[in-house]
């Protein structure tokens, strides 16, 4: 099927460009002139109807059409239309601004477990509607979860759903399976009646993920993936992420269980589910910042005047500091015992075949942070009390991406560099050796960089767990750097894209290597054919300043769905500063104007201190 060049039309639509293309088709950002908004066009291949004839694919999209046209809930995709243009069938359906799911699942700790929590919310709300309404989606997972750029979560795909008066499963249509199996529940498995109960075990799965990083059924091969779905419990959720509420365990337990009859009845109840882990996070939370806020500040010296010439006074009886420190005492004694009964109230049984382990020291779930960290005062020594209240009560600190100055914060001004100032360190230090994987498919042995070059080169790359762009983003060309380390030690590069398999890389940095800048020549093997979005080449490159010139004037700037604050705010006097290495995706949106995507590459090696994004963001 040949893409259809822009100002081309389907139906009234007028084509602008191409959304993306899957196995399936071809999906078309459009414009509609009887209305005068932004549509998606779905359209389907013909070579994709396999063994079916052209007229049964044409009543599947038809079928579709109907299944969504019977919902109208703000998270749910609404369709507009449904045609056919010469030998094209198209769904015309509403354009979300946002990104799949999928897109944050690398990203997961640096979305608080309150915004991963409320996505899983507005996805269970919105099937709550569509089983109401009859309809099942019997295909819920990240990819079919689009997340808008204002936050706002949308479900999209009902072209495999069906009416819940349908009889089975249908587990496979002219050899292929209906569904994706990672995300299946047991009765789907088995080819058994499905209701809504099926769906909620599928947004189970994704919760498990959001939450943990990790699936709860990881197999490799189908046949391994059908027996974990349903002879397997999930691996303990704690065990993953120990700073997660203790009733995560009980919930996923529940929304996760083999029989259907075990698991919430609707999404009314799988939403009560969610609300117990929000209110001990809440609580959890509360009882940290009490703690906190109970440390006794440090009093400032005071300055005393010359005593007058004369006899020596008598020394000073000295104070004791035992009351300030009974008295933090008894605070953190409190917030003990609150945390002691939270934690025994929220207590759960294991799952069968998980093995108990002692619970580790709670920390809060990092967060993005719109604002740089206080300076540390210095003259300031708490107490032996308050220090011990500290560490108990510490939380993550933030892992944000970007730290942005907000205007009005004084800066320091920055000593002169001498004329002789040595290039800045790579940024890729081994400071603390990385956890080894459970496999690796690949190794290779550099003294200072590595390029990849690898297939397909849109493929996302996660070093040591950080997410840090496309492998053409370090291919070092056409604008891209060389990932470069500063110190010798072992690393470990995940490699991943929709449809294919994972490839994880482990790259030892010796100077025993015989090679300076190796290339990563790998390809990774398809498993399906997906969709996934193609990011562009970055715009500019920095060793991490990035200054603003976007208008409108009340243009914005985000990154992951966090809000930086206004792009003004970052000028020549107080840009905006990134970490690296890593290649950032900004978004600029303003009112009334299509948002712009800005990809800026960070590294030690970028030949520039400062990059410049100049934008003036086009009207809706």
């Amino acid at each position: 099927m040949s893409l259809l060049p822009a100002g081309s039309k389907l139906g009234r639509f007028q084509i602008a460009s191409v959304l993306g293309q899957g196995a399936m088709g071809v999906v078309y950002l459009a414009h509609d002139p009887d209305i005068g908004r932004p549509v998606a066009i779905k359209t389907v291949r013909p070579e994709a109807a396999g063994g079916e004839s052209a007229q049964e694919l044409e009543a599947r999209f038809v079928k579709e059409a109907r299944l969504a046209g019977r919902l109208q809930h703000p998270n749910i995709v609404t369709v507009y239309d449904v045609g056919r243009e010469g030998d094209v069938c198209f769904i015309a359906m509403e354009y979300v601004d946002g990104k799949p799911l999928t897109r944050y699942l690398g990203a997961a700790d640096t979305l608080p477990l309150a915004v991963k929590v409320g996505i899983v919310r507005q996805v269970a709300e919105a099937l709550g509607h569509a089983h109401a309404r009859g309809v099942l989606h019997r295909d819920v997972k990240p990819g079919n979860i689009l997340v808008g750029a204002d936050g706002r979560v949308k479900v999209t795909d009902f072209g495999i759903g069906k009416f819940t008066e349908a009889t089975t499963s249908e587990l496979t249509r002219a050899g292929h399976m209906v569904g994706s199996p990672a995300y299946m529940s047991p009765e789907q498995v088995k080819g058994e009646k499905l209701d809504g109960r099926s769906d909620l075990f599928s947004l189970g799965i994704v919760l498990y993920e959001l939450l943990t990083g990790a699936r709860p059924f990881p197999g490799e091969s189908i046949t391994t993936l059908v027996y974990q779905i349903l002879h397997t419990d999930p691996k303990d959720p704690l065990a993953w992420k120990a700073d997660l509420p203790i009733a995560t365990r009980e919930v996923i337990a529940r929304i996760l269980a083999k029989s259907r009859d075990q698991r919430p009845a609707d999404a009314r109840e799988f939403v009560q589910e969610l609300a117990r882990i929000e209110k001990i996070h809440r609580e959890s939370e509360e009882m940290t910042r009490r703690a906190l806020a109970a440390i006794p500040p440090a009093k400032p010296a005071v300055t005393r005047p010359a005593a007058p010439a004369g006899p020596p006074p008598p020394p000073p009886k000295r104070r004791s500091g035992m009351p300030v420190i009974l008295a933090a005492l008894a605070v953190l004694v409190g917030a003990s015992f609150l945390l002691l009964r939270e934690n025994r109230r929220g207590v759960a049984p294991l799952p069968p075949g998980a093995v108990a382990t002692a619970p580790a020291a709670p920390t809060a779930a990092p967060t993005v942070s719109a604002t740089p960290a206080s300076e540390p005062n210095a003259a300031a020594e708490p107490s032996p009390a308050a220090t011990e209240i500290a560490e108990i009560a510490e939380t993550a600190a933030p892992s944000a991406a970007a730290t942005p100055k907000p205007r009005g914060t004084p800066r320091r001004k920055a000593a002169a560099a001498p004329s002789n100032a040595a290039a800045p360190e790579p940024m890729v230090a081994a400071s603390a050796a990385p956890a080894k994987p459970d496999r690796v498919d690949a190794e290779y042995r550099t003294r200072r960089a590595v390029r990849f070059t690898s297939s397909p080169d849109q493929a996302r790359l996660y070093l040591d767990g950080q997410y840090i762009g496309i492998a053409d983003d370090w291919d070092n060309r056409g604008g891209g750097r060389e990932l470069e380390f500063a110190k010798p030690g072992t690393h470990y590069v995940r490699m991943e894209l929709p449809g294919y398999r994972t490839l994880v890389i482990q790259i030892d940095v010796t100077d025993e290597s015989g090679r300076d800048s190796p290339s990563i020549d790998e390809e990774l093997d398809r498993r399906d054919r997906v969709a996934f979005e193609k990011l562009p080449a970055p715009a500019d490159r920095t060793t991490g300043a990035v200054e603003f010139a976007v208008e409108p004037a009340g243009a914005t700037v985000a990154e992951a769905g966090k809000d930086l604050g206004p792009a003004s705010n970052y000028g020549p006097g107080s840009p905006l500063e990134l970490k690296g290495p890593a290649v950032h995706d900004l978004l600029l949106s303003a009112p009334g104007c299509k948002p712009k995507l800005v990809r800026i590459l960070v590294a030690s090696n970028a030949g520039r201190e400062r990059a410049r994004v100049k934008e003036t963001l086009k009207k809706e």
